[in-house]
């Protein structure tokens, strides 16, 4: 097979925009559970004394919540997802930056500036690159695939690339 190295770089190139987006949407969501559980600790915590002390008819009740919330706030930084939101922040940087500098190349790439062996080499330095910025980041930590995320990253990417790259049907 001869392959089309143009067509490889852009299929590339587009599959780094889903995942870039992908991940920023999952850093986005992990931030989130981040402040809910935040907040909800806070109020907890500050609400259950108070409610203690106004309602001490349910002062068993008011006990457990103060009680559950120091549970939580001293797990909360082993909880899973508290170890995805620092990698989860430095990677959809990083693989943001890696696709800006895809993007930069396809101008190269796309005006046949390039032959099939330089394509194909940045091609796989790209790659690679990628493979080393998610081993850095994400190495162990588990992070469990999100099909609704990765619907929404796929029609992004979709957008972008017709926003600025306008191709005729």
């Amino acid at each position: 097979m001869s392959g089309n190295y143009q067509e490889k770089f852009w299929r590339e190139l587009d599959q780094l925009r889903i995942h870039a987006t992908y991940i920023e949407g999952y850093y986005e969501k992990t931030a989130q559970t981040d402040r809910i559980i935040s907040m909800l600790l806070a109020v907890t915590s500050s609400g259950g004394i108070a409610g203690w002390a106004v309602w001490s008819e349910y002062q068993y009740v008011w006990a457990f919540l103060v009680a559950a919330s120091q549970v939580v706030n001293a797990v909360k930084g082993y909880l899973p997802y508290s170890k995805r939101l620092k990698a989860l922040s430095t990677l959809s940087a990083e693989l943001e930056s890696l696709f800006l500098s895809m993007e930069n190349h396809w101008f190269n790439v796309s005006e046949a500036r390039l032959n099939n062996e330089e394509i194909h080499k940045l091609h796989m330095k790209i790659k690679e690159q990628r493979r080393l910025i998610i081993q850095k980041n994400i190495g162990s930590i588990d992070l469990p695939h999100k099909k609704n995320l990765m619907d929404e990253a796929t029609k992004s990417a979709r957008q972008y690339f017709e926003n600025f790259y306008m191709f005729e049907e």
